[in-house]
C-alpha cells in the first residue's frame, strides 16, 4: 500500500462497513425495505447502490493502475447504477446475503489498495462525468469509495429513524 493515508483511509473505510453491517443485524428485515418517502431510498437500496458502487469504482481503480489516463468514471444514469437500486431488483435481496457481500467488500478494496503507488495518488484522468474530469486518483479513492460509504451510513440511519 502506497502511504500510512492509504491505511488509514482504508480503516475508515472498514469501520463504515461494520457500523452499516450492525444497523442491518440489528433492524428487522421488513423495515429496510420500506421507503421513507416516494422520493427517498429504503435502507436496503442503499446497501445495494453501496455495494454497486463500491465494485464499479474498485474496478476503475485497478484498470487506471493498468493504464494511466485512460477515461473512467460514470454519470447518475448509468444502467448499472440505476439497475442496482430498482425497487423489484432490490426486493429479492436477503439481509444476510447484504451484510456478506458488504464484509467481502472490504476485502476487495484492500486488496485493489494495496496495489497502489504513492505516485499513482497524483495521476488524473479524463472522465465520462465532467464533475470528474481530471481529478487524481486520490480523489476516486478518498471521495467515491471512502466517503461515499460514510456518507451512505448516515443516510441509512437517517432513513431508518423515519420509518
Amino acid at each position: 500500500m502506497a502511504t500510512v493515508v492509504l491505511n488509514e483511509k482504508l480503516e475508515v473505510f472498514k469501520q463504515s462497513i461494520d457500523e452499516i453491517v450492525a444497523v442491518l443485524k440489528n433492524t428487522e428485515e421488513a423495515a429496510l425495505y420500506v421507503k421513507p418517502s416516494e422520493d427517498e431510498w429504503s435502507a436496503m437500496q442503499i446497501v445495494s447502490h453501496i455495494l454497486e458502487a463500491v465494485d464499479f469504482w474498485v474496478a476503475d481503480l485497478e484498470a487506471l493502475l493498468v493504464v494511466p489516463g485512460a477515461k473512467w468514471g460514470r454519470n447518475h444514469e448509468h444502467v448499472r447504477r440505476l439497475a442496482a437500486v430498482d425497487e423489484i431488483l432490490v426486493s429479492r435481496n436477503k439481509k444476510e446475503d447484504a451484510i456478506a457481500a458488504l464484509q467481502n467488500l472490504v476485502l476487495k478494496v484492500e486488496s485493489a489498495l494495496v496495489k497502489v503507488k504513492e505516485e499513482d495518488l497524483v495521476k488524473t484522468a479524463p472522465s465520462y462525468n465532467p464533475n470528474f474530469d481530471g481529478k487524481p486518483l486520490s480523489f476516486l479513492v478518498d471521495h467515491l469509495i471512502v466517503k461515499h460509504v460514510t456518507g451512505h451510513y448516515g443516510q441509512i440511519v437517517r432513513h431508518l429513524e423515519k420509518v
